[in-house]
């Protein structure tokens, strides 16, 4: 036998052997037939095989191929064209030529189906990989903002490991998981973000600690491609999973037949630049009494004198940030074997001392041809990071720091006996100090997460194939969060009496399987493509919650240090399956005319078992009329392509464990079970969404110009929600179908190269996005239906109003009589508030733009975006805090006189000879002018318009020359960017486009209430990229 062995691996290495001394060495250059410029990314294959190379920036490359072999020379634009290798190898230079037929480009879709741009019935979105990293920022999904049509980024805030929500084409769930799927490779991954709902001893319901959407994991220097899936084909084939759309990644791989060894890093700074103006001159105290001792942080004293300093506490506050990230990649191989491996590591300092967030991160990949027939695929990616944060809303430090009077050094924290320096709120209740807050209040988690993918893919004939993938995700997050006893949030009444800490441990594992069979035929001008699958998601989550306070020993968060009958327990297991089946028939003629059928069968665990498996179809229609014979003369039309697509996709319950009510496991002593407040529901069924699409896409002057255009109608029935019972019931909400949704809008991509020279080019691409939500109807005609996580600031949230858009903000408002006029209080001449919720506004913009630009000249390149939006209104919650506390500049007028307009409330309010009112109100004096009848609806700021210059970056390739007689180095580059360096806004707060909330939270989410936040920082980042 060993004989045997040793034969075998003589002859493969004599054979090998005898194959490399055949090979020639092939070098040349590729060009372009429009202008004469080098083609840099080019690729050289050898046809029927995977080895293959790029061209460097100066469209120069190398490979090694058999005498006999055929090259293909491939630019996407451009037309392909091939060359056979001679026995002396030598130098083969190419020119291509623009193909009139840049639609024949190849995307991945749903499923990891492969389809052609022309054949597609939707509008299906890319972009690069290295566009999106090139901005240098953590969480490549800030990357995409105004660089898709009809996708909407919302970062939390601008602190680091703050999550952002992606919603494509608007909100179809009222309080479901509105994000779209994440596949990776053909197979989907978690991008949830932790709720505080599995917390226990917590009420803040996701406003007041957020804990990273899981889409920050990944490594955008990994990313070689993301497409966006909106329309119906992406629902129909993902099923639940893809009701919202689909976040399509394809990672860097190896290519056959080239080594590589690359290295990049960055090297930025952040600075805080926008902060809430804040009124200096009345001080602490009320009545227009100042407290001189500084016992007070409400501002309604006398006028400062003039012989006290003044501070300036935000700038002690707030420091430059600092990120440091390096990026590490080797890859090579040979036909039958090719593998890459990368390292990362991210090391960032936020704006605000003690804030930070640091990741290491590595990844391996490889694909292997076993056999002409059969190649295996596989990648492991592991990360590990750690974040230091700030508490949110109520509970932020940016509301101390506000509040914190003028006349104080912020920065003495404690006490000449090293004890907290203390000073009174506004009801008397002590309010800590920002800085020492922040030192003594812990608030961080770490996440360690492990990714595997497998697949295999075996094409028996040339028409058929079969493709089998497995995924595994496996993470666990661990936080803790805290009081120090001497903390104000740990002082007044409540759980945190004495100190107090929150924490936990959640791990998730979602296995995800799939198989599809294709079959792809052509007789004559017909064509079919016929694809068979099924698929399988698997969801564990599980949480494991302590709670406990009163210290023993200050200043030593343990569990182990708290007085044991106030500790808490809670643990949940919530353990999820989907499966489903599918089929899809493309049916083509001439290359010209596509038609699409998909049908899809689910089932969910989560729904009934009547309602366990529900079906949809869909269907879609592409006409490249670019081929009839009409259009073909048409020299400056290059392509046209009209598209329409239909379909349904079906959404299952959030929540696990619905069907029936519930028992709540207890966290106090003794433990046992109670019955749940929410009723279940043993006839719950899927949610509905039906999605109709047009669209064309058109190229004009040898797509030196193209347009994308795009309108969808989406009506969502069936909404799965919880709504209020009468106490009478017994309970408090039941899950619930019913509820009618409708959304409308438009998407316009509009490219172009003005200009297109030997050495200078400008492209300039332009995003418009339109999107509008309308609640249609609630069950049991109700009129109205609120988020209770995002109540939290005053009397505002974000409420759904039959008939009304669903961004809506609810809230209180003044009484009127029947003619508009304000109701005055007759005794003390303020206006009377109602108590009821009612519209005040609308977050939903009116549109976004983004607008990309992209200069070249020579070995130097300048991009930069402008992301813009029109319209919708935000609840200014930070402004309505300082006003009731004096704080804002809106308070200065407050020595002058006024008589506020309106009519008496007095029973003639709607006579036709209503009272006026005469009743001279002075804030100065009355302070409760400012707090006690503070309306929501004037800190709701109307009509919200922004231009935000994003993602300015620089950059300047090194000549080849300088590589020439290098064995070590083949190409370099360095590079300064700069993000978010300039904001024009209408908005008198922070950030207009932060998130009151977090991406935990459903529905529409914290998106246009701003309280407490903290904007994006103004970075600067330089950095180098080699190439080995």
């Amino acid at each position: 036998m060993k004989k045997k062995l040793l034969m075998l691996f003589l002859g493969t290495f004599l054979l090998a052997m005898q194959v490399m001394a055949q090979q020639v060495t092939v070098t040349g250059k590729i060009t372009s037939s429009e202008d004469g410029l080098p083609i840099p990314g080019a690729s050289v294959k050898i046809k029927g095989t995977n080895t293959a190379v790029q061209t460097s920036t100066a469209g120069i490359y190398t490979i090694k191929a058999n005498p006999g072999d055929v090259l293909q020379f491939i630019y996407l634009g451009l037309s392909t064209r091939e060359q056979t290798v001679t026995a002396s190898g030598g130098t083969i230079n190419i020119i291509l030529n623009p193909d009139s037929k840049a639609l024949n480009e190849v995307v991945v879709t749903a499923q990891g189906i492969e389809r052609t741009k022309r054949s597609l019935g939707y509008d299906a979105q890319s972009i690069s990989g290295a566009e999106v990293a090139s901005t240098q920022r953590e969480n490549f999904i800030n990357g995409l903002q105004g660089r898709v049509a009809g996708v909407t980024i919302t970062p939390t805030n601008g602190t680091p490991g703050a999550s952002s929500s992606i919603i494509i084409r608007g909100a179809v769930s009222l309080d479901g998981d509105n994000q779209p799927l994440f596949v990776i490779d053909g197979l989907p991954v978690a991008n949830n973000t932790f709720s505080e709902y599995n917390l226990v001893g917590q009420g803040t319901f996701n406003r007041q600690n957020d804990y990273g959407n899981r889409g920050m994991d990944i490594n955008p220097d990994e990313i070689e491609t993301i497409t966006i899936l909106k329309g119906p084909e992406a629902s129909a084939l993902y099923g639940t999973q893809g009701a919202s759309g689909a976040v399509v990644i394809t990672t860097k791989k190896a290519k056959a037949g080239t080594a590589s060894v690359t290295y990049n890093n960055v090297f930025r700074f952040d600075k805080a630049y926008r902060f809430p103006d804040v009124q200096t001159v009345y001080g602490g105290g009320a009545g227009g009494i100042f407290d001189e001792e500084i016992r007070t942080r409400t501002f309604f004293g006398a006028r400062y004198p003039e012989r006290l300093q003044r501070y300036d506490n935000l700038g002690s506050f707030y420091q430059t940030g600092f990120t440091q990230r390096h990026n590490a990649a080797v890859s090579g191989g040979t036909e039958a074997l090719s593998v890459r491996a990368s390292v990362g590591y991210t090391d960032q300092t936020g704006v605000i001392d003690g804030t930070d967030y640091n990741k290491i991160e590595a990844r391996l990949s490889g694909v292997s041809r076993i056999s002409p027939k059969l190649s295996m695929q596989a990648s492991f990616n592991f990360n590990s990071t750690k974040t230091n944060k700030t508490f949110k809303g109520a509970s932020s430090p940016m509301l101390s720091v506000l509040t914190w009077p003028v006349v104080d050094d912020i920065r003495n924290r404690y006490t000449a006996t090293g004890n907290r320096r203390t000073i009174t709120g506004l009801l008397g209740a002590e309010l800590d100090n920002p800085l020492w807050a922040m030192e003594n209040n812990p608030n961080n988690d770490q996440v360690s997460r492990v990714t595997g993918n497998y697949g295999l893919d075996y094409k028996p004939t040339n028409w058929l194939s079969f493709i089998m993938r497995a995924g595994l995700d496996v993470y666990t997050l661990q936080g803790l969060s805290g009081y120090h006893p001497e903390a104000y949030g740990a002082n007044i009444a409540g759980s945190y009496t004495g100190g107090g800490m929150n924490t936990f441990s959640n791990s998730k594992v979602l296995y995800n399987g799939s198989f599809v069979a294709s079959a792809k035929k052509t007789y004559g001008k017909f064509s079919a493509n016929v694809n068979l699958g099924y698929d399988i998601n698997d969801d564990r989550d599980q949480t494991t919650a302590q709670f406990g306070s009163r210290f023993y020993q200050s200043g030593f968060f343990s569990l182990n240090n708290t007085d044991p009958t106030t500790q808490r327990v809670q643990y949940t297991d919530i353990y999820k399956r989907k499966m489903g089946v599918f089929a899809q028939a493309l049916l083509g003629y001439d290359d010209m005319l596509y038609l699409s059928f998909i049908g899809r069968q689910d089932y969910s665990s989560t729904l009934s078992p009547g309602n366990v498996g529900f079906f949809y179809p869909a269907t879609s229609l592409s006409f490249v009329f670019s081929e009839l014979p009409v259009f073909k003369k048409m020299n400056w039309l290059s392509e046209g392509k009209f598209r329409a697509s239909w379909g349904q996709g079906g959404k299952d319950a959030r929540q696990a464990y619905v069907k029936k009510t519930r028992l709540i496991a207890q966290t106090t002593t003794g433990g046992g079970f109670a019955t749940d407040v929410t009723l279940g529901n043993p006839d719950l069924a899927a949610e509905f969404t039906t999605t109709s699409e047009f669209g064309m896409d058109l190229a004009f002057l040898k797509n030196r110009l193209s347009a994308n255009f795009s309108y969808y109608f989406i009506e969502s029935d069936g909404q799965i929600t919880a709504p209020r019972l009468s106490y009478a019931t017994g309970a408090i909400l039941a899950y619930i179908n019913s509820g009618l949704i409708k959304n409308r809008g438009f998407e316009l991509t509009v490219k172009g190269t003005p200009i297109l020279k030997k050495d200078f080019s400008w492209t300039i691409t332009a995003n418009l996005t339109r999107a509008r939500g309308e609640l249609i109807s609630l069950p049991g005609g109700q009129e109205t239906f609120y988020l209770s996580d995002s109540w939290l600031a005053g009397n505002v949230r974000k409420q759904y109003f039959v008939g009304s858009s669903v961004s809506a903000l609810g809230g209180n408002d003044y009484l009127r009589n029947n003619k508009g006029d304000l109701l005055i209080n007759p005794v003390n001449g303020m206006p009377v508030v109602d108590t009821n919720f009612n519209p005040l506004g609308d977050a939903a913009p009116d549109f976004g733009l983004g607008i990309n630009n992209s200069f070249n000249y020579k070995n130097f390149s300048l991009s930069f975006l402008l992301d813009i939006r029109k319209g919708g209104d935000i609840y200014n919650a930070t402004e309505a805090y300082l006003y009731a506390r004096g704080m804002s500049t809106l308070t200065l007028d407050r020595e002058e006189p006024r008589i506020i307009t309106g009519v008496m409330r007095d029973g003639l309010e709607n006579s036709a000879n209503p009272t006026p009112n005469n009743i001279v109100v002075i804030p100065y004096i009355t302070t409760s002018y400012y707090s006690t009848f503070l309306n929501p609806r004037d800190f709701i700021e109307k009509d919200i318009n922004w231009v935000r210059l994003k993602d300015v970056t620089v950059r300047y390739n090194l000549p080849k020359t300088v590589f020439a007689n290098s064995k070590v180095f083949k190409s370099a580059s360095i590079f300064a960017t700069g993000t978010d360096l300039l904001l024009l806004t209408n908005y008198k707060g922070v950030d207009p486009s932060v998130n009151g909330l977090s991406a935990a939270s459903g529905g529409t989410g914290g998106s246009g209430i701003d309280f407490g936040s903290f904007g994006l920082p103004r970075t600067y980042a330089f950095g180098i990229n080699v190439a080995f």
